[in-house]
């Protein structure tokens, strides 16, 4: 009798992440941004499609920078001086400069004569508290670059160069589907064995910081029928579809069967921990009256485990929300730590371990101290303590304390 095959290598993460847009492209995904314009004050957040040049400088003109007199500058004054009644004119901060003058003395170093002259204390050199025009930005100047998330200052000069309205990608929407027979929605009465949905509250929560727009469902059954309706009428709402649990090879694991029946599978299992069950794949939705041609949409089987849930988000989920909108670079930042710690992992895995962030003692070079937290996809706890992940490479598994490590710290966790 032949022996059977031995069990493909699963791919990195890299690897996994490529062939899976390879196969969705293949089948007619196009990922690629849609753009809208939407008022300034409504940027915060968004992603530039276009570069924002200044339409005009900023100041538009020479304006005071403090309440005082203007004057024309007078280089050579030292210690007390006296100027005529005729020879300045009192501005407030932000007043453009009167015509002949070029410096504006402070109030405070003004004292005033009964016959309305000025006397002054100290050098008035030329320009002396006078924003020039032009001084912050001048026309035409570049103030945002495309595919740059906008900021709160961002906004502002946007707004004080001269635009009421910026060209953004439109947000992706990202449909959530938990699954499961014992999964019941946040705030639900527990019975023996039932599970708060968590998960969904924790991907959509992090799919608002990367930009999108979370849509979630109602926990579906294990039913494979449930859950391919469900795909299909998320689908075609979104720009991506994530279905939580399943993914694995127990008796009530329909999600891979469901997503090569419903578009294609085009990854099952990546060498990551955790979350190697995960799925990537795609749905097609067929051609309708609101839709001409065929659309095909991404979707990913995210395992069960939160702590599994969060890194699969962020290995594939992530770059690819990034993509949708536009983002030059979904390059994570990178901060050199000094482990806490002995650590062993498998190294023929690509293993995300999450880590908290504390000063370091003395002479560590100014780094700070990673310490790893306790093993266990199942650990919310975990994800919760951590500031950082640290991606342990492939091929990489003993690591001494003491030694210095790339972590990349997670959005909002600060030590």
């Amino acid at each position: 009798m032949p022996r059977a095959a031995p069990p493909r290598p699963r791919p990195s993460p890299a690897a996994a992440y490529s062939q899976w847009l390879e196969v969705c492209a293949a089948a007619g995904w196009h990922g690629t941004p849609a753009v809208e314009q939407v008022p300034v004050r409504d940027g915060l957040g968004r992603v530039a499609t276009v570069s924002v040049r200044a339409r005009w400088s900023v100041p538009r003109s020479d304006c005071a920078a403090m309440d005082g007199i203007a004057i024309k500058a007078v280089p050579a004054a030292v210690g007390v001086w006296q100027l005529a009644a005729a020879s300045f004119t009192w501005v407030d901060t932000g007043d453009l400069m009167p015509a002949g003058t070029d410096t504006v003395v402070e109030r405070e170093r003004v004292q005033f004569g009964a016959d309305g002259s000025a006397q002054i204390t100290g050098p008035a050199p030329r320009g002396l508290n006078v924003r020039a025009r032009g001084e912050d930005f001048p026309a035409g100047e570049l103030l945002i670059p495309a595919g740059h998330r906008l900021r709160p200052a961002d906004l502002a000069a946007a707004a004080a160069a001269g635009h009421a309205t910026l060209e953004v990608a439109r947000r992706p929407v990202v449909a959530i589907i938990p699954t499961g027979d014992e999964i019941r929605p946040v705030g639900s009465a527990l019975g023996p064995g039932d599970v708060t949905d968590s998960n969904s509250l924790l991907l959509a929560s992090r799919a608002e910081e990367a930009g999108a727009r979370p849509l979630v469902s109602d926990v579906q059954p294990d039913d494979p029928d449930a859950i391919a309706a469900e795909i299909r009428r998320a689908a075609a709402a979104a720009h991506i579809v994530l279905i939580i649990a399943g993914s694995s090879a127990g008796r009530s694991d329909h999600t891979a069967a469901v997503i090569s029946r419903s578009g294609g599978l085009a990854v099952r299992g990546v060498a990551v921990r955790p979350g190697h069950p995960v799925l990537l794949g795609y749905t097609q939705l067929g051609r309708s009256r609101a839709r001409p041609s065929a659309t095909t949409v991404p979707v990913i089987g995210i395992p069960g485990y939160p702590l599994a849930a969060a890194v699969i988000f962020e290995l594939f989920a992530v770059p690819l929300l990034a993509a949708l909108q536009g983002v030059q670079s979904a390059d994570r930042l990178c901060q050199r730590a000094q482990l806490a710690c002995d650590w062993t992992s498998s190294s023929d895995v690509e293993d995300w371990v999450p880590v908290s962030l504390a000063p370091a003692a003395q002479h560590s070079d100014g780094l700070v101290v990673a310490t790893p937290g306790r093993r266990g996809a199942g650990s919310i706890s975990r994800l919760m303590r951590a500031h950082a992940w640290w991606p342990i490479p492939i091929g990489q598994g003993k690591f001494a304390r003491g030694e210095h490590i790339d972590v990349h710290p997670m959005t909002g966790a600060f030590p």
